[in-house]
């Protein structure tokens, strides 16, 4: 990928993920204030490359479109951005070299109010106006199919090559995860119709990304805000089970229904307050009530969609059922667990244990693994099981410092669950490991037997110290 390509992501993810944030941030947030410089940075290196003045990043059938060819991976991460072109009956939008970060923001802010579609382009390029936003201009959509898109591209627009390698960065994996839990949240608060099918598809996505590497997948999913966590919670988890699942042997068609029920396990929270929500404390047992209904409006969310699966449906319904049959919702005792909803129920878990939250630090895996161990009855047995011994006490994606000063990254679990398998990224004297280089010690292996895992590094550290 080029330094001008990955500029093209980068920009497209900030204006995408910007979107979504400035739903839950005020336009003065320093959050939104840093994206918007971010965005202005990235801009002025990609036109100084190009000796350009300006920056236009077109939509057209439901793609972005750049200097004549498709957008495919950033356009599965840009649906935000897509589809606010759509409200506005716009063709794309025009970046000019002189935008500010107001005005980025403004952008921003607009996008996360606009939720109608709007009588014209012309009543969109006159709201711009109102706003003050004058360096970035709605363009009127494109007619002309034949000299938009260079020869080379349409062969692929025409759905002649739908392959996974298009969408390559984790980044753009995780940005497409986060959009459309982000969307179905949305979609679900405001009484909308859930594109299902897009998650289902988007689903597809996370399972060719965590069989090629999950570790570089789960290492983009460490979320810092707890204000993000309930989206970021159902992409992480939808991520584990995928992984869990690839390992037990599913087939892709039950992978990729796998991820799609863990993206939407959560939808039902839509409709719990945000007071309640993302309480900075314990809930009182009226809030706690509240919170709990969230499985069962989830399951009838999903369950006015003809589109949604059993399993969806079962998953919004019972990923807080206990094994032993407590928990909630209540269920009828004729009631039939599904084993793929006992998997993601695992996974919920572990994720909500070792993330951050309003009310709590993150614990580190060892210590999520002795509660789930110690709560008799709580799991099935199996899935515990095959989660613990999946992702060992060490999962991969985390950061490690070895007991000869050395530290790696965690690739993938040993057959001793202390004695996983890493990528070295520094050295014992402190000098940096090249990713070319990919150095790899497996601790299980009889000539690593001096060597140990010393401490877990990276949010655990940081959170609890």
């Amino acid at each position: 990928m080029t330094d001008k390509q990955l500029n093209i992501d980068q920009m497209v993810i900030l204006l995408s993920s910007g979107i979504a944030q400035r739903r839950l941030y005020f336009a003065e947030h320093p959050k939104i204030k840093d994206l918007g410089g971010d965005f202005i940075a990235h801009l002025g290196k990609y036109l100084k490359a190009t000796e350009q003045e300006s920056l236009f990043i077109g939509v057209f059938d439901g793609k972005l479109v750049h200097d004549g060819h498709f957008l495919v991976g950033p356009s599965i991460a840009g649906g935000q951005l897509i589809k606010f072109s759509g409200l506005l009956h716009s063709g794309g939008f025009l970046f000019h070299e002189d935008v500010t970060a107001q005005e980025i923001s403004s952008f921003l802010g607009l996008a996360a109010e606009t939720k109608e579609e709007l009588a014209s382009l012309a009543e969109g390029r006159a709201l711009f106006e109102f706003k003050g936003i004058v360096n970035i201009n709605p363009s009127a959509i494109y007619q002309d199919f034949e000299n938009l898109v260079r020869e080379e591209d349409k062969t692929i627009w025409k759905g002649q090559d739908q392959s996974l390698g298009h969408l390559d960065s984790p980044i753009l994996v995780y940005q497409a995860l986060f959009d459309v839990v982000t969307s179905a949240h949305g979609s679900a608060a405001l009484n909308r119709t859930l594109d299902i099918d897009n998650a289902r598809s988007v689903s597809e996505y996370l399972l060719q990304s965590t069989q090629a590497s999950f570790t570089d997948i789960i290492q983009m999913m460490h979320y810092p805000d707890y204000d993000s966590y309930t989206v970021g919670h159902s992409v992480r988890v939808a991520t584990l089970a995928v992984h869990l699942g690839s390992k037990l042997g599913l087939n892709d068609e039950e992978l990729q229904e796998l991820g799609t029920a863990g993206l939407l396990h959560d939808v039902g929270k839509s409709k719990i307050p945000d007071e309640i929500l993302f309480k900075p404390g314990r809930l009182d047992n009226e809030e706690f009530d509240i919170m709990k209904s969230h499985a069962r409006l989830g399951a009838e969310i999903l369950m006015e969609h003809h589109a949604a699966t059993a399993l969806d449906v079962a998953a919004a319904w019972g990923h807080h059922l206990r094994y032993d049959g407590g928990g909630y919702p209540d269920s009828p005792a004729w009631a039939v667990r599904n084993n793929l909803t006992a998997l993601l129920q695992v996974c919920d878990v572990f994720e909500a244990l070792t993330s951050i939250r309003p009310y709590k630090a993150p614990m580190s895996p060892r210590k999520a693994y002795e509660i789930m161990l110690e709560n008799d009855g709580a799991f099935h047995p199996g899935a515990l099981h095959v989660f613990i011994r999946t992702l060992g006490m060490y999962p991969p994606g985390n950061p490690v410092r070895l007991n000869d000063g050395s530290q790696g990254t965690v690739i993938d679990a040993g057959v001793d669950i202390e004695r996983p398998l890493i990528r070295l990224t520094q050295t014992a004297d402190g000098q940096a490991i090249g990713v070319e280089n990919d150095i790899q010690v497996d601790l299980g292996a009889p000539g690593s037997q001096k060597l140990a895992v010393e401490e877990l590094l990276g949010d655990w550290e940081s959170v609890l110290a």
